[in-house]
């Protein structure tokens, strides 16, 4: 990770909540801050805040709503998101009303906001971070990013999660229509490699927008049900149905999540960007999977194909033969 210049600071920070990764991917960010001397304030929802409590005990922690989006690969994404558009615009509304009463009580010299559009305020310095600057939308896509740089373009200063060769997000990660300064921070990473004995045949990490996880962890369990391998499944959702050679795991921290991954021979997971860079980094066996209907995630499968140690498939039906 690049320097990113903030020392001896009062930051206060904020993540989207559609998924796990933006919260996850924060971890490595927040350890290179208060390295530096910084003082964190991290605002979520319950999720997020009991999970970073966990990874940072003495971390502030405060309240907000989150976007709340549903989204599922049973049906057109087009229509998920137009009749959920005035529920984003209300939250992005609410939470620069949130900051605004926030700061008036609190003494803040930064906001940094991984993908919260409106987690910013003219009279700090807001820093807005995110890798998918240029979205791949298969319609409509120069008005959709156009109309969302709008809101990235109030903030002071945009850091893109990616290197300067967009070698991982490729095209999402151009900054074409900022007209703020921006910054190449590289990839986040919250993992160190390590070798252990293999104790898991696969390790599945389960996670993205409801009802979408649950599908998802359905169709896992459905699958290692007729297996006798080892397994072990991370989740952020309950399971009524526990399979008897699988362990779940829910909402493990970085240190728990790094032993598992070294002790498992495949990961399979869907493909989000942070998963995308966590394997990358660890040079980890993986199977990814790219959600349908989530076009983000198409993309980068088809520009990733190259990289030796992942392997996108299109479901879970691909790898049924290696397992029986």
């Amino acid at each position: 990770m690049n320097d990113l210049g903030l020392k001896n600071k009062v930051i206060l920070f904020s993540a989207l909540d559609w998924g796990f990764g933006h919260t996850t991917r924060c971890v490595s960010l927040i350890q290179h801050l208060l390295a530096h001397s910084n003082q964190i304030i991290f605002a979520g929802n319950t999720t997020q805040i009991a999970f970073i409590k966990k990874e940072f005990p003495l971390v502030k922690t405060e309240f907000i709503k989150g976007y709340n989006i549903r989204l599922s690969s049973k049906k057109s994404t087009y229509v998920q998101i137009l009749n959920q558009l005035f529920k984003i615009y209300n939250a992005i509304k609410k939470e620069q009303k949130w900051v605004e009463n926030f700061i008036t009580k609190h003494s803040v010299n930064v906001i940094i906001s991984d993908n919260r559009y409106g987690f910013r305020n003219p009279a700090i310095k807001s820093i807005f971070m995110g890798h998918q600057l240029n979205i791949y939308v298969p319609n409509f896509r120069k008005f959709v990013n156009k109309k969302l740089s709008k809101y990235v373009n109030r903030f002071d200063k945009c850091w893109i999660v990616d290197d300067k060769q967009h070698h991982l997000a490729g095209d999402l990660s151009n900054p074409m229509y900022l007209t703020i300064p921006f910054e190449y921070i590289g990839l986040l990473n919250r993992f160190k490699p390590k070798q252990q004995n293999l104790t898991y045949d696969y390790l599945v990490i389960v996670s993205g927008a409801e009802p979408e996880n649950t599908i998802f962890l359905k169709e896992v369990e459905l699958l290692f049900k007729i297996t006798n391998q080892n397994i072990a499944i991370v989740s952020t959702t309950t399971s009524d149905n526990n399979i008897k050679n699988a362990t779940y795991f829910y909402y493990p921290t970085t240190k728990e999540l790094d032993q598992l991954i070294s002790q498992s021979k495949i990961v399979i997971s869907k493909a989000g960007y942070t998963t995308l860079m966590e394997m990358v980094a660890l040079n980890k066996l993986c199977y990814l999977i790219p959600t349908k209907g989530q076009y983000e995630q198409q993309y980068l499968s088809t520009i990733n194909n190259k990289i030796d140690n992942i392997c996108f498939i299109k479901d879970l039906s691909q790898i049924k033969k290696g397992i029986e």
